[in-house]
């Protein structure tokens, strides 16, 4: 049987975020099954049966520190009452991390979305964009501005720490939109292009760290036997690096992409 609340465990995990990061984190193990409620949304309801095809792409954005509170498919057909419907594919959510920021929005302007953002103050299309028509009559609108009071209901302090909800009210309000009704592809691939950069960034260190940490000078700094500390560093570096390398390729980067960023391999 399904209780009409949050369970206790589940609480316990929103309350222990610090700020988007951490929420994002959370947001994501909703999306997979591993936390049954979330803030703002019917206890023990999980994503809508139309976005499950986006949950992988909304996983990943979400443990960038995109925080995602609203998303849709692009739709064109019938509906539940046999009229003619239509979606713009749409992703709404907030965002402290500048660069993180900045590469969403370049992402979008470059495939040609729609990009409406504000911070503590309205600003272009405050009053929303129009995602979802039938019959000529609009239903729903994305990119609205949310004042606080707003805030406190889809993430209530009371289940995320006043902490973690200061950092909600400063972020930014990022949504973006595929301005062409129907059209389910451009939006999501823009989106997992940045978590490809993200990945690729992320090989390209774990590269660079395992470089350094076999250096001759290092090790001698470091070990009092560098010999026989060398395999057991090179092991552990190995397994960060193939660990990125593998959440790269999940990601749809490519072998040769991976490569490039590997440079060389340790010795």
């Amino acid at each position: 049987m399904k209780l009409p609340w949050m369970s206790r465990a589940d609480k316990r995990r929103w309350r222990s975020t610090a700020g988007l990061k951490d929420l994002g984190s959370c947001v994501a193990a909703w999306l997979i099954g591993d936390i049954a409620s979330q803030p703002g949304y019917q206890p023990h309801c999980g994503p809508d049966e139309e976005t499950q095809h986006l949950i992988p792409v909304l996983v990943a954005v979400n443990r960038l520190g995109y925080v995602t509170d609203g998303s849709q498919p692009g739709f064109a057909g019938y509906g539940y009452d046999h009229h003619w419907w239509e979606q713009r594919a749409a992703v709404s959510g907030l965002v402290d991390d500048p660069q993180l920021r900045d590469r969403l929005v370049a992402a979008a302007e470059l495939a040609g979305l729609t990009v409406v953002q504000h911070d503590m103050t309205p600003r272009r299309h405050a009053e929303g964009v129009p995602v979802t028509r039938s019959l000529g009559r609009v239903y729903t609108a994305f990119g609205s501005f949310l004042p606080v009071r707003d805030l406190r209901t889809i993430w209530p302090p009371q289940i995320i720490g006043r902490r973690a909800f200061g950092k909600v009210a400063e972020a930014w309000q990022l949504t973006l939109i595929d301005p062409k009704w129907g059209r389910d592809d451009v939006l999501w691939e823009a989106l997992a292009e940045v978590v490809r950069q993200y990945r690729l960034e992320d090989v390209e260190r774990q590269a660079r760290k395992a470089r350094e940490a076999l250096t001759h000078e290092n090790l001698c700094s470091r070990y009092a036997n560098p010999f026989l500390a060398r395999p057991l560093v090179k092991e552990w570096h190995e397994n960060r690096l193939n660990a990125a390398i593998e959440e790269a390729k999940l990601s749809g980067c490519t072998e040769a992409a991976i490569a490039l960023v590997v440079g060389c391999e340790c010795d």
